[in-house]
């Protein structure tokens, strides 16, 4: 949850007229520390308004930080980044002949794109310049592993694209409620977030 500060700012000036700009990101203790300033116009002749931040993650789990100007903030408990912390982790085979290891990688990266937006890069390669690979010279083997939500979508594909499935190896993992923080292109996973201003 924002603080009623920044969601009265939100509330009142459209999104896309409110800029924030991460100043300072400090990761040298266990808890990541986020500088930023929120900046917006008033039309109705106050003039620039500007509200400084700062937020201590807790129980930190993993970020990916993009210096500049960015969108404003959102905090949300249910998105696919969340994934490899809260879903059961598993492995994903594939059994059959593809005729079109092309169209099948182009068909997964969608569904990666669609998911993960620009934030996570797609893992899964059909190419090893290294040795005589090629794609799916064998009738059976491991695609991936990861989360189920994500793995059963790429299943799919398999199936649309004349391949047959397994599923296995389901490891849950704790429970334990995470939240991803996402500034622009930024964005940091942990169990909470904790803001102060420095108004």
């Amino acid at each position: 949850m924002l603080p009623k500060q920044l969601l009265d700012l939100f509330e009142k000036y459209p999104s896309d007229d409110c800029f924030s700009y991460i100043t300072k990101v400090d990761s040298s203790a266990d808890e990541i520390l986020i500088d930023f300033f929120i900046n917006t116009y008033d039309s109705d002749d106050n003039g620039p308004i500007v509200q400084k931040w700062t937020i201590q993650t807790v129980g930190h789990k993993k970020n990916h930080f993009s210096i500049g100007v960015d969108s404003p903030i959102d905090i949300k408990d249910d998105h696919p980044l969340l994934w490899e912390f809260t879903d059961i982790q598993c492995e994903l085979y594939f059994k059959g002949k593809i005729k079109n290891p092309q169209k099948l990688s182009y068909d997964l990266s969608i569904i990666h794109k669609n998911l993960f937006d620009n934030f996570q890069i797609f893992n899964i390669t059909f190419e090893d310049k290294r040795s005589n690979f090629k794609p799916f010279q064998y009738t059976n083997g491991l695609l991936t592993k990861g989360s189920k939500k994500l793995l059963e979508r790429y299943a799919l594909c398999l199936k649309e694209n004349g391949l047959d499935y397994s599923l296995i190896g389901e490891r849950p993992l704790a429970n334990q409620p995470v939240k991803i923080l996402f500034l622009g292109d930024s964005y940091v996973i942990a169990e909470s977030f904790a803001f102060t201003s420095r108004d």
